[in-house]
Order: C-alpha cells, then sequence, then structure tokens
C-alpha cells in the first residue's frame, strides 16, 4: 500500500534559493521539451519523452549548465511528465499540453527513489544537505519519492511512502453500523440518521480578502518586485481557503469511517455539475469530488465498505420508508410530503 504524507519544511533563505533554482530547472526541462516535441513531429518524427530526456541530459551541461547545480530529477521527471501529459491528450483525457510560465508563489519539482534521506525530522536533499521538517514522517514503511512544492511563502514535502504490512490505520472501524451521506450545498452533508454537518463556505466567507489582494496583484506593474509581494499575500489567502476546506473534508471523513462500517454515498457527476455557471463556484467550494475520494480510501483503510449509488437512481424522489416516487422535485426543495402516507421524508 502506498500513501502520501504532506510535511511542512523549514528552510533556510539559502535553501529557499535552491528550491527555486530546482524549480525552475523542471520548468525551463518542460519547456524545452514542449517546443522540441512540437519540432520533432512537425519534422514527421514520432518523439518520445525517454529519447528527450536522453537528449536533454547530453546537451544541459554545455548549454544549460546552471542545471547542474540542482538534482538531476528536477527537470528529468519533468520531461517524463510532458510524455505522460501527451499520452493523456492522445488517449482524450486532458486537452493539449502548454508552457509553463513563473510564478511567484507556486513552484514544485521532484526527487526519485535514492536522491534524498529521511531522518526523523530532517531530510536530505543532493547538492542542498539537510533540511529541517516540522514533524517526522506518520507512516512506517520506504519512502519512495518526494515532491517539494511552494504554496504562497511556504513550501512543503509530499512524500509517497510504500507503507509496512504491520501499519495499522487510527481510524480503524470498530462497529458494524450503517449510514447514507447525502451530500449538499445548505448543508455539507445529512446523513440517514438525521445529522446535518453544516457547511463551512470557505471560498465564500473569503472572497472579500480574495477581491481585495487579486485587485492589488493587478495594480502591480508586471515583472516588479511588488507584483510578487502581492501574488504571495494572494496565494496566502488562497491556501487559507484550501486549509479551511481540507481540514473540515479530513475530520468528517475520518469520523464517518471510524463510526460506521457500511456507508453509503450517491455518484454524482461533478464535472458535469460545474458547466451549470450559476452553482458552480459553490459546488467547487463544497468539494464534493474530493470527499469521496476521501471516503473511498479510508473506508478500505478502516475496514469498512463504501456503497455507490447509481448515478442516475432517484433517491430524492423516493420517500425513504414506503418508497413511493414524485415525479417533479424542484431543486430547491429539501423536504417534500409523501402522498401515500402522508409524512414529511428528505428521499432515500
Amino acid at each position: 500500500m502506498r500513501l502520501s504524507h504532506k510535511i511542512l519544511l523549514q528552510p533556510s533563505s539559502t535553501q529557499q534559493r535552491y528550491f527555486r533554482r530546482a524549480a525552475g530547472g523542471a520548468r525551463h526541462a518542460w519547456n524545452w521539451a514542449l517546443s522540441r516535441w512540437k519540432q520533432l513531429y512537425a519534422e514527421g518524427s514520432k518523439p518520445t519523452a525517454f529519447g528527450l530526456v536522453k537528449e536533454y541530459n547530453s546537451i544541459k551541461a554545455v548549454q544549460f549548465p546552471w542545471t547542474t547545480e540542482v538534482t538531476k530529477w528536477a527537470p528529468q521527471k519533468s520531461i517524463q511528465d510532458l510524455g505522460d501529459a501527451f499520452t493523456n491528450f492522445f488517449q482524450h483525457r486532458a486537452k493539449y499540453p502548454r508552457f509553463k510560465k513563473k510564478a511567484a508563489c507556486k513552484e514544485a519539482f521532484y526527487l526519485g527513489t535514492g536522491a534524498f534521506t529521511l531522518k526523523g525530522k530532517r531530510l536530505r536533499i543532493p547538492k542542498l544537505g539537510w533540511v529541517k521538517l516540522s514533524k517526522p514522517l506518520r507512516f512506517p514503511g520506504t519512502p519512495v519519492s518526494i515532491v517539494i512544492r511552494q504554496e504562497a511563502d511556504r513550501w512543503y514535502a509530499s512524500v509517497s511512502v510504500d507503507v509496512a504490512p504491520e501499519w495499522e490505520y487510527s481510524h480503524t472501524c470498530r462497529a458494524d453500523e450503517v449510514v447514507g451521506v447525502d451530500v449538499g450545498l445548505t448543508h455539507l452533508a445529512v446523513l440517514s440518521t438525521g445529522e446535518e454537518i453544516p457547511n463551512p463556505r470557505a471560498l465564500k466567507h473569503a472572497e472579500r480578502k480574495l477581491r481585495r489582494a487579486q485587485k492589488a496583484v493587478s495594480r502591480k506593474r508586471k515583472g516588479s518586485a511588488n507584483r510578487a509581494k502581492a501574488k504571495r499575500r494572494l496565494g496566502r489567502v488562497h491556501r487559507r481557503v484550501r486549509d479551511l476546506r481540507s481540514d473540515t473534508l479530513h475530520k468528517l471523513t475520518a469520523r464517518l469511517v471510524q463510526e460506521y462500517r457500511y456507508i453509503g454515498v450517491e455518484d454524482l457527476h461533478v464535472k458535469g455539475m460545474l458547466k451549470s455557471h450559476q452553482p458552480a463556484r459553490a459546488l467547487s467550494d463544497a468539494a464534493f469530488g474530493e470527499l469521496h475520494r476521501q471516503l473511498s480510501y479510508k473506508s478500505a483503510l478502516a475496514g469498512g465498505t463504501l456503497v455507490t449509488a447509481d448515478r442516475w437512481f432517484p433517491s430524492s424522489k423516493t420517500c425513504s420508508v414506503c418508497g413511493e416516487k414524485v415525479e417533479k422535485l424542484p431543486l430547491h426543495v429539501r423536504w417534500w410530503t409523501c402522498p401515500h402516507w402522508g409524512h414529511a421524508t428528505t428521499g432515500t
């Protein structure tokens, strides 16, 4: 089993400069490989990520000597990712890859197996040395890879770990209860037990701060140091929104898988729902897809079972007691009276 642990780094200013150079090398390799890919394709050749990696490694010491000052994994993995991007494009799973531009608060690079050492609250990176971590790795096992990523003015390490077989999930289910979960915008989730989980609406509550931070960015001259500072301030607001949303979802899903062995949820077509202009922002803020993803993997770790209802099953239109189905049910109606037995219901 492979899990990932995201840890806050505590780098010095010198180490942060190394991170930015490594991320810049990854971005440069992506843009070079994309340009070269287009050139080879126009000439009638069939480019591959493996071939581009070999070509880049053969010329980087002469043409791009600054890339040799950082780990070799940064540019190499970036070109491999470009190959995966083209695979997704040709299989109609993604759009055509685009060139990457430098961002003041969003940089990342990759470290593969053997390119790092983890000891307690320290991480050793090639050509840099030891970097402090805010906490030790929580999963016992073998670290496989690390992605160093910048979010606003902070740096994080996402460590992928092959978990040891004896490891036990801290939220293991100790009951045989059954629950149904109905997600929504008024309430993030309504359980079949009658419990209502409030929607934190992290994005909506931060709209004023986001608007002011975005205006500050637009008023700064492009390429200036003040614009970079304004971008970092904007990034901090976005990070706060993301952290609040993530905290709510993790606490909710961990509690559900611990208290209920069988969890029923509906299979929502989130991508299609986001195409509707009016509720798109609220749907993105609620993060239904992430809620379902966390329930899926956490229930498996906890020893439970996640049951997904069919996407087209009329659960809201069907009475949870007698099975009576109404023909029409407007979106704003949360409760309706069953015509068969005359009591209010929310559906199955």
